[in-house]
């Protein structure tokens, strides 16, 4: 649906892409709701009648007036028409009758919200109570949710949050029948699955096994119009704080993403340290969003924690404040959110803290120099944190050729006749501070290559000399692999360059070496090994 797919949407952002850069037409086919014409057969094969009957056709007119034709609302009207005895089946003369004066006067004075209302009034009192509960879960939810929730909320509090009548909705009051006699007690595992296949029988929800999902958003959006407005917040936290606390494990990571949806609703009324929590699991749900690749929620959660850490975050939980930033920055990155990831960024870089903690962010902001081409800053920021690490830092300029022999000169000297075996048997990198220095330089690679092509063998020194002297890391591939093909090229030494192409594949069969596996066998097999082939 159009209001699903914002603009910023990963779907939009490539169909517009696909529009502005590669020339590529796109067709957008709108499917509207029905006309009368579509609605007159969808009624007349409803009651199984001809589509030619006068009366079919004076029904079907009269209920597209109403609904305007959407097929959802088409089916609610016949079927609240059906409930309330106004549209029955005559055994005599084997057909669906009704009385045409009576149905007008309904359509006339109800709408689609009043219909779903009195519905809903029709239903048993604990199955009105779990639709309650269930509207506050989503449009999908999870069966064991519901249950627990059901299972452990007073009859006190849903007393407290109903509504006596509904007018928001269905544009004149309408009296709710919500009975709150019994307790907690008196319900029963038999009881709630009895109110799963009221559900289940009346097409307000489809169940399959765990996974339950309102048929119609109008649905859901009318069953929570039954709680009480200044309730909703306190309802949605307090049913979110019972999923926290009774779930199991497995079950509470299954619902996290609506556990702490309903948390976030009622952060306003919670204390300093429920607070943490609450940041915590924000910072949770973020994480898990962003590994799903979506991006867009992963943002919201990570704001929302730092919402509730407040202006004591920094102060009352410093590390998880850290941790939302950087990871709140990543995902605006991602969306092409400057503004945010700016915003974030520069507010770690301004605490007091280690350079292993400003890594993450410094990152990031190189990375979206690059993204936007910006390639002097990108080379600014990665060699100014090079040399706030303390490390052999390279001058922004462009290098002498003898410069750039002496600085072969010592890489040939740290490999000492090495062959691709032994190379690929040097020990693990454990110093984070070289680690931290090495990706910069792998980032600084990208910007110099485009505005100071001279510089690139000395970076593409440096990162080697790092894997040879501290140790190697999952960088260390790219790094052998650059240095192959300078080896191959211009440096004029192809035998030399392919065994360096050769210990980079080595070094990509260790564990945990992979993570620049593509970029590594493009390099040695397009610019390596042909040359002794």
């Amino acid at each position: 649906r159009d209001d699903e797919v914002p603009d910023h949407h990963p779907l939009a952002l490539y169909i517009r892409d696909l529009e502005q850069t590669m020339n590529v037409s796109i067709t957008e086919v709108t499917t509207g709701n029905l006309d009368v014409d579509n609605v007159i057969p969808l009624v007349a094969e409803a009651l199984r009648m001809d589509d030619d009957d006068n009366e079919v056709k004076s029904l079907a007119k009269t209920i597209h007036k109403k609904t305007e034709g959407n097929p959802f609302f088409v089916l609610i009207f016949l079927r609240s028409l059906y409930d309330e005895k106004l549209l029955q089946y005559n055994f005599g003369a084997f057909k669906w009758t009704w009385d045409e004066e009576a149905v007008n006067s309904k359509i006339v004075t109800e709408n689609v919200a009043s219909v779903l209302v009195n519905k809903m009034n029709r239903l048993q009192g604990e199955t009105q109570r779990m639709l309650m509960v269930a509207s506050c879960l989503g449009a999908t939810f999870r069966l064991s949710a519901a249950l627990e929730a059901m299972k452990n909320i007073s009859q006190a509090e849903m007393r407290l949050s109903m509504r006596e009548s509904i007018s928001s909705v269905s544009g004149s009051p309408l009296p709710l029948d919500i009975s709150v006699n019994s307790t907690n007690q008196d319900s029963s595992d038999c009881s709630y699955a009895s109110s799963i296949e009221e559900l289940k029988e009346e097409g307000l929800c489809e169940v399959d096994n765990e996974a339950c999902h309102f048929v119609h958003d109008q649905i859901q959006s009318t069953a929570f119009e039954l709680i009480c407005p200044n309730q909703r917040d306190s309802f949605r936290g307090r049913i979110g704080s019972i999923l926290l606390h009774n779930l199991s494990p497995e079950e509470l990571e299954a619902n996290l993403f609506e556990v702490v949806a309903l948390l976030n609703c009622a952060v306003s009324t919670i204390t300093d340290k429920d607070r943490d929590e609450l940041a915590k699991l924000n910072l949770k749900a973020g994480i898990k969003a962003a590994e799903n690749a979506a991006f867009d929620s992963a943002k919201d959660y990570f704001e929302a924690g730092r919402e509730a850490l407040g202006s004591r975050g920094w102060e009352g939980d410093y590390c998880t404040m850290l941790d939302l930033c950087s990871h709140g920055a990543s995902a605006c990155y991602i969306l092409g959110d400057s503004d945010s990831m700016n915003m974030l960024i520069a507010e770690v870089l301004s605490k007091d803290i280690s350079m292993r903690e400003k890594f993450r962010v410094s990152d990031i902001k190189i990375r979206s120099f690059v993204s936007a081409e910006k390639w002097d800053d990108a080379i600014d920021t990665a060699l100014n944190f090079i040399r706030q690490l303390g490390l052999p830092t390279l001058k922004k300029k462009q290098p002498s050729k003898f410069t750039i022999i002496r600085e072969y000169i010592r890489v040939k000297r740290l490999l000492k006749n090495k062959t691709a075996e032994d190379i690929a048997n040097l020990p693990e990198l454990d110093n984070e501070l070289y680690k931290m220095g090495e990706r910069m330089n792998e980032l600084l690679a990208v910007s110099v290559h485009r505005v100071e092509p001279t510089m690139l063998p000395l970076v593409i020194f440096e990162m080697v000399t790092t894997s040879l002297k501290h140790g190697l890391s999952s960088l260390s591939p790219s790094g052998f692999a650059a240095l192959g093909s300078l080896l191959c090229g211009p440096f004029g030494k192809p035998h030399e360059g392919r065994e360096m192409a050769k210990a980079a594949e080595l070094i990509l069969e260790k564990p945990g070496m992979r993570s620049r596996a593509v970029y590594t066998v493009f390099v040695t097999q397009s610019f390596c090994y042909h040359w002794t082939s």
